[in-house]
């Protein structure tokens, strides 16, 4: 199992909106360039990549709190 390989397109899939629509659209052109087994790839097919939409909002507003809070403490 290449687990590292669908933790990447996960995390990346949480980060990167233009990233996850390409899941939706077009999954195989993702999957040719990573090291995933033709299992995982099935499995990360069937996801509901819309369902990621809300942690990627959560963490861009924590991530976004968290710069701020730095900049203030300079």
């Amino acid at each position: 199992m290449a687990l590292e390989g669908v933790q990447m397109i996960i995390g990346r899939a949480i980060m990167d909106p233009e990233f996850r629509e390409q899941l939706k659209t077009d999954p195989d052109s993702v999957f040719a360039t990573r090291n995933i087994t033709p299992e995982e790839a099935e499995a990360l097919k069937a996801m509901d990549w819309d369902s990621l939409e809300p942690a990627s909002r959560d963490l861009d507003e924590r991530v976004s709190r968290m710069a701020l809070d730095m900049d203030t403490c300079k």
